[in-house]
Formats: structure tokens, sequence, C-alpha cells
């Protein structure tokens, strides 16, 4: 499976014909790896949660009035950072897709959650630190955090939030963005609440 050191087509077909021995066949009697007509794929009812993610994350984006619960959903399906652990270079621009669909996920979930007549600042809250512990460089996700701690009038939260991308930025070298930049002098100098700074 390595393409730098790619097996075999004895091995590969070998490989193949154990696995499909292994994972059976369908309800419809077809194996659930059926032999390759125009490439390797999986029968229909072999799902992943990735699939399931980007399924319910596509239907909630699309729909800003009643796809929140979606989006809520794609999220719970997390377990962890794609691929973390593991270095496959075939993997990194798949792992770097799948961050940036979550990235976006979270930050619309947290965005929705503080606007309206009754934002939920809890629950906006959690989709903010869910996407960081995907991804802890997303700076968008720490305007979020900070929007909604300034929101809520918590003083030590958006200092906490501050700190930790401070920190993060330090770690990994990062310069900021001009717009959290602008953000933080913002909500240092304790202005207004506003209702969507920093949120582009």
């Amino acid at each position: 499976m390595d393409p730098v050191s790619p097996w075999s087509t004895r091995t590969l077909q070998t490989r193949l014909s154990e696995i499909r021995s292994r994972l059976g066949t369908a309800p419809d009697g077809q194996p659930y790896l059926p032999r390759p007509k125009h490439g390797y794929s999986f029968h229909p009812d072999v799902t992943s949660d990735w699939r399931r993610f980007q399924d319910l994350a596509t239907r909630g984006l699309a729909d800003p009035q009643g796809g929140t619960d979606d989006l809520e959903n794609a999220l719970a399906l997390l377990r962890g950072k794609p691929f973390e652990g593991r270095d496959f270079s075939w993997a990194d621009a798949v792992q770097q897709e799948m961050i940036s669909r979550i990235i976006d996920t979270a930050h619309t979930l947290a965005v929705r959650h503080t606007e309206g007549d009754q934002p939920d600042l809890d629950a906006a809250r959690r989709a903010a630190l869910r996407g960081l512990e995907i991804d802890e460089t997303a700076e968008v996700l720490y305007r979020d955090w900070m929007n909604i701690e300034w929101g809520a009038g918590n003083t030590a939260g958006v200092r906490k939030a501050i700190a930790r991308l401070q920190q993060v930025a330090r770690t990994y070298d990062i310069s900021l963005e001009p717009v959290t930049e602008q953000l933080i002098d913002l909500v240092l100098a304790d202005r207004t609440a506003p209702s969507r700074a920093g949120r582009s």
C-alpha cells in the first residue's frame, strides 16, 4: 500500500483476496470488496465516519436555518485528529482536506450559535474548542473563541483564548493575521462587544 515501496501484483492480489474473505458478503450476496471492474471500491453498504461527516456537514452548511443539528452531529463523529500518530506520505493531502473541512464546520457552528435572538454561547464554545482539538493552529477558531468569551463578558476566558493562541503562535513560529491582531486589541481594550468581529 506504500507508493514508495509498492507491493508486487501477486502480493496485492493475495492481500485483497484475504481482505475479501474476511469482510464476507453483503445481504445482496455481493462481496463487501468486489473484484475490480474499473478500479477498487467497496460495496455501497460499506460506509465510514468520514463519509457520514461529509454528508452531514454538506447538508448542514447548505441549510443556514435548519442545518445546525447536522453540523453538531458531524462534529460528534470526531475521535481525534485524522491520521494522528501515523506517518503516511500518501495521506498528507487527504489529512489536510479533512482538517480544513472540520475547521469550516466547527467555525460555522460556532458562528450560528452566537447569532440570533437567543445565542447559545456554551454550544458555540464547545464547537470552537472541538475544532481546536483537531487543529490547534486554526486562527479563525481562536477568533470565534475570543468573540464568544467577550460576548459572555468572561474576561478570564478572553485572556485564556489569547494566551493559548499566542503560545501556539510561538511554538509554530506563526505570524498572526491582521484581523486576529485587531480583535485581540479590541477585546483587551474591553470596548463594546461585537456581533461578528473578526469572523471572516
